[in-house]
């Protein structure tokens, strides 16, 4: 699945197995390995944090 934010997109292959946070950060691990995304705001970050929790059912 694909995440689209500012006209980046952010691709991620479920499942997730980790997901760590840091300010602007998000580090995650999928099935292909660990991705790091950083954004502008906080506020970007967190979206990308819901939908990636969500999503990942």
């Amino acid at each position: 699945m694909s995440y689209h934010v500012n006209g980046h997109e952010i691709t991620v292959n479920f499942p997730v197995n980790s997901i760590s946070s840091n300010k602007n950060s998000i580090a995650f691990t999928d099935s292909q390995g660990k991705n790091k995304t950083t954004f502008a705001k906080r506020t970007e970050a967190i979206n990308f944090l819901k939908w990636l929790i969500s999503s990942n059912k």
